[in-house]
């Protein structure tokens, strides 16, 4: 049913993808500047991971960590924030399009607003967790934990763009979800799994990361219009 919708919005993929170029531009730029960055650890690597963000999100192969902008000269430090920022505008940017698109609601700039606080919210307070030696034994109960909180936030990120405050839509988002708890968890597992193979394709894998945010943000709007919260 997403990809019936998408077929028939093609705009709302465009959007994402032109993000997706964008974002691996910015990659590019980061790897060959002066400024260390980290790069993005694929199944190149040996590494599989449910890549998966609440919001609609494109994963960059280059992040800049924030000990390396101890002691920056102030142009690079600006340009290393500014690129950050630039990537960060870009994605909700482009989700916000997307989603309007998808679930026929205006874009309106309060929405855009309360959307664009969420997603930077998830992008700074959020990363990837890891399990070694001891704390391994950790794994199973903190990942029930992230895929309840993310099976119930699902319908989050639409239901901001269709015009809902934020501390409406996280309860609305909540309450959505009884009854299609599995579905959704499926549905986590296969755009999570496809967002961290495709973004593990050397040099154009935020382009490929951007493809499973197409298919997240299908989801979502398809979701919500399935539940009659929109036309």
């Amino acid at each position: 049913m997403a990809l019936t919708r998408l077929r028939s919005i093609p705009s709302a993929a465009l959007a994402l993808v032109i993000a997706g170029v964008i974002i691996s531009g910015i990659d590019w730029l980061q790897l060959h500047d002066p400024i260390p960055t980290v790069g993005f650890s694929g199944v190149q690597e040996g590494d599989f991971s449910i890549s998966y963000g609440i919001v609609i999100t494109i994963l960059s192969r280059a992040n800049v960590p924030l000990s390396a902008l101890v002691d920056l000269k102030t142009q690079w430090l600006a340009w290393a924030i500014g690129l950050e920022a630039l990537g960060l505008l870009v994605i909700i940017g482009a989700g916000a399009f997307a989603l309007a698109r998808l679930l026929n609601v205006p874009l309106t700039s309060t929405a855009v607003i309360r959307y664009a606080v969420v997603v930077t919210l998830f992008q700074v307070a959020t990363g990837d967790i890891q399990f070694e030696g001891g704390s391994a034994v950790l794994f199973v109960p903190v990942a029930i934990l992230l895929f309840v909180l993310a099976v119930h936030l699902f319908p989050l990120p639409g239901l901001l763009i269709a015009g809902y405050p934020i501390r409406s839509a996280l309860r609305q988002s909540w309450d959505l979800v009884a009854g299609n708890g599995w579905t959704l968890f499926g549905v986590i597992v296969v755009v999570g799994g496809l967002n961290h193979l495709l973004a593990s394709i050397p040099i154009i894998g935020a382009m490929g990361s951007a493809l499973a945010g197409v298919l997240h943000a299908g989801t979502v709007a398809v979701f919500l219009r399935e539940m009659d919260l929109t036309e």
